[in-house]
């Protein structure tokens, strides 16, 4: 309340407006303003460092099971934009992939640390690391440019 009688009158004569305004208009970076609360905080300094568990490999998962599993996965993501592309990709053509593929799209659809990471790859915006630059990758960056133009809009059944 303070602060924003200080931006009506900003000549005010009254000491702890004074000071309200010099602390709202301060350039320290302890402290912040929004609208009429004055915040003083410490800067966030952490040092650790996180790492993603290894995926487990699944050895004695057949190939129905495999394809089943990856077809949920597909449907079950992060953002639904990832939802849509993946699980329409899979339906149209996980059914085609040969073996080896099919444990890439694995790997890539349950390794990548960020959702908006495999979408920003699926979509053009940013390479993939070599490590996922496959040739299902591949097939994915030309499936979501959707050439033909076809209505994608809704998961397949």
């Amino acid at each position: 309340m303070l602060k924003s009688l200080c931006r009506i009158a900003p000549k005010c004569s009254n000491a702890l407006c004074q000071r309200a305004q010099s602390r709202a208009f301060s350039h320290d970076n302890k402290r912040s303003g929004f609208g009429d609360i004055m915040i003083e905080y410490e800067p966030f300094k952490d040092d650790t460092e996180f790492t993603v568990p290894s995926y487990p490999a699944r050895i004695n998962e057949s190939e129905e099971a495999l394809r089943a599993r990856l077809t949920y996965q597909s449907r079950k993501r992060g953002i639904a934009e990832n939802c849509l592309i993946l699980s329409t990709f899979f339906a149209e053509h996980g059914p085609s992939l040969s073996r080896k593929n099919v444990d890439h799209f694995d790997i890539l659809i349950n390794t990548v640390d960020s959702d908006w990471d495999l979408y920003y790859w699926m979509t053009g915006k940013d390479y993939p690391p070599p490590p996922y630059d496959t040739e299902v990758m591949q097939m994915l960056i030309e499936f979501t440019q959707n050439k033909d133009m076809k209505d994608r809009t809704q998961q397949p059944e």
